[in-house]
C-alpha cells in the first residue's frame, strides 16, 4: 500500500510538470512517462524507477532566518527521499537583507538556486522587481496532496495577479497581548482590550502604574499598526490603497486618526521611543517587562509563555474593534513560503520537493521550530502553551492583511509616499494637526498614483 500511494503521488507531481511546464530538458527529470508505466506494470515501475534514481540531483534552498529553520527542510526532504532516494537538499541560510539583494540578482543575472524561502510580502517585491522573474506555482500546489489546508486567505497573500508566487509553508498570525500581573492593574472580562475604548482605557491603567501602554516599532514599518488594528480588529480590507488602484486613507480617516492618537495625541498610551526602534529594539523593551500591552505573533508565544522569559504573566486576545457590528479577531499579517526562480537549474525536482513541503512530517516540524504550519490538524492542542492557543482556535476570525505589493510596478514609490507621511503624523501636535497630516497622506498617496497611471 505504501508503495502504491508513493507511485500515485509520483504520477501526480509528474502530471503537474509536464502539463504546466512542458517536457524536461533532463532527461533523468523526466519522470512522468515513468510514473504512468509504474501504474500500468509494477516490473516496468521498477526498471524506470531504478534507472531515476542512478544519478544524485540537488536543490539548492536559499532562507532567511537561521539554522532553527533547518529541521522543517530537512523534514521535507527525508519524505522525498523515501521515492527519490537520490535527491538532496542544500539549505543555505541569509538575513533578510543579504537574501532579498542575492534573490533579485538571481532572478535577473547569475540564477543558481532552485528555491527561496521568506515571507511571501518579500517574495513578491523580488517578483515585481525582476520583472516576473518567479514561477507560477498554482498547478504544483493544485497537484500536492493535502494543498487543501492551504485557505483563500492564505493565496491573497501568496498571489500577484493571479499567480502563486510563493509555495505557502506558515502563517504569521498576530494577536494582542495584555499584562496580568502589574501592580494596581486588574484586567475584568469587562476591561478585556478587544474595543477600542477599552484597549485606551487599559493603556492608561498601565501609564498610570508606571508602564508604557502600548508599544509597537514604528521605525522600520510605520504602517504595519494599520493592518493590525483596521484589519485585525475589524476585518476592514483595502486599508490605505486597493486593486484599481486608488487611495483608501480619506474613506478610513477616522480610524487612522484614532489610531496615530495613541501616539501623537493628547491622550497618548504608546511607547515614545518606537517612534526610532525596529523589532529587536521592541522585543527587548516588551522582555524587559516595561510594556504593558504589545503584539504578539504565533512564533513568539511559546517562549515568551516561559517563566524566564521576562515578559511577566500575560494573555493574547484579539485585536479591538471600532464599534458595534464589528467583530474582532486576529491578522494573519503574512505568509511564509517558497518562491522558484525561473531559471532554477532543477526546476523540475525543486516542483517535486514542493510537494513535500505540505506532508505531515514538514508541516510538524514547521510547527516545532516556527511555531506555526498550514496544516493545523498536526498540532497536538492539549500540548500548546498558555497563549499559543488562541492561534489555533479556528473558532476565531483571522483577517488576512492587503497584499498589493507585487501588483503594482510602481508600488515602491506609493510605499514611500505613505510611510514618509505616516512618520510625519506621528510626530503632530494635537489632533487638529492629525487630522490635517491624515488629508494632507491621502492626498499625496493618491497624486502618486495618479502620477503613475
Amino acid at each position: 500500500m505504501r508503495k502504491q500511494n508513493r507511485i500515485a503521488l509520483m504520477l501526480a507531481v509528474a502530471m503537474c510538470m509536464t502539463t504546466a511546464c512542458g517536457q524536461s530538458e533532463n532527461p533523468q527529470e523526466s519522470v512522468g512517462q515513468e510514473a504512468s508505466n509504474a501504474v500500468e506494470a509494477d516490473t516496468s515501475a521498477e526498471s524506470s524507477q531504478t534507472a531515476n534514481k542512478e544519478e544524485p540531483v540537488k536543490i539548492t534552498i536559499w532562507y532567511e532566518g537561521n539554522d532553527s529553520r533547518l529541521p522543517f527542510f530537512k523534514a521535507a526532504e527525508a519524505e522525498m527521499q523515501k521515492d527519490y532516494p537520490n535527491y538532496s537538499i542544500e539549505a543555505i541560510t541569509f538575513d533578510n537583507a543579504t537574501l532579498t539583494t542575492k534573490a533579485l540578482q538571481a532572478v535577473t543575472t547569475t540564477g543558481g538556486v532552485d528555491l527561496i524561502f521568506n515571507e511571501a510580502s518579500r517574495l513578491l517585491v523580488t517578483h515585481q522587481q525582476s520583472g516576473g522573474g518567479f514561477e507560477d506555482l498554482n498547478e504544483v500546489l493544485k497537484n500536492t496532496p493535502n494543498h487543501e489546508v492551504v485557505t483563500e486567505s492564505d493565496r491573497k497573500i501568496i498571489s500577484a495577479d493571479g499567480q502563486l508566487i510563493a509555495f505557502p509553508i506558515n502563517g504569521s498570525v498576530n494577536g494582542l497581548g495584555y499584562r496580568t500581573d502589574v501592580e494596581g492593574v486588574e484586567v475584568t472580562e469587562d476591561k478585556l482590550p478587544n474595543t477600542f475604548e477599552n484597549f485606551t482605557a487599559l493603556g492608561q491603567e498601565y501609564e498610570d502604574a508606571g508602564l508604557s501602554g502600548f508599544t509597537l516599532h514604528l521605525g522600520t514599518d510605520p504602517g504595519q499598526v494599520f493592518n493590525l488594528f483596521l484589519t485585525g480588529g475589524n476585518g476592514i480590507s483595502d486599508v490605505w490603497l486597493n486593486s484599481t488602484p486608488e487611495s483608501q486613507i480619506e474613506k478610513n480617516a477616522e480610524y487612522f486618526e484614532k489610531v496615530i492618537s495613541l501616539y501623537a495625541g493628547e491622550n497618548a498610551i504608546w511607547d515614545k521611543d518606537a517612534i526610532n526602534e525596529d523589532f529587536a529594539a521592541m522585543y527587548t523593551k516588551i522582555q524587559s517587562g516595561s510594556v504593558g500591552m504589545f503584539r504578539v505573533g504565533n512564533w513568539n508565544a511559546a517562549g515568551w509563555d516561559k517563566p524566564d522569559s521576562g515578559v511577566g504573566e500575560y494573555e493574547v486576545t484579539t485585536w479591538p474593534s471600532f464599534g458595534a457590528g464589528k467583530e474582532s479577531g486576529l491578522l494573519l499579517g503574512g505568509v511564509r513560503g517558497i518562491a522558484m526562480p525561473k531559471n532554477a537549474p532543477e526546476k523540475e525536482a525543486a516542483k517535486i520537493y514542493l510537494s513535500y513541503c505540505l506532508s505531515e512530517a514538514a508541516q510538524q516540524a514547521s510547527f516545532e521550530t516556527m511555531g506555526s504550519c498550514m496544516d493545523y490538524s498536526v498540532v497536538d492542542k492539549d500540548k500548546l502553551s498558555k497563549n499559543q492557543k488562541i492561534f489555533f482556535d479556528e473558532s476565531i476570525p483571522t483577517y488576512p492583511a492587503d497584499s498589493y505589493n507585487g501588483v503594482f510596478a510602481y508600488y515602491p514609490e506609493l510605499l514611500e509616499t505613505y510611510e514618509k507621511g505616516l512618520m510625519k503624523a506621528f510626530n503632530a501636535k494635537g489632533e487638529e494637526e492629525i487630522k490635517a497630516c491624515v488629508e494632507e497622506l491621502h492626498a499625496n498617496v493618491q497624486s502618486a498614483i495618479e502620477a503613475n497611471q
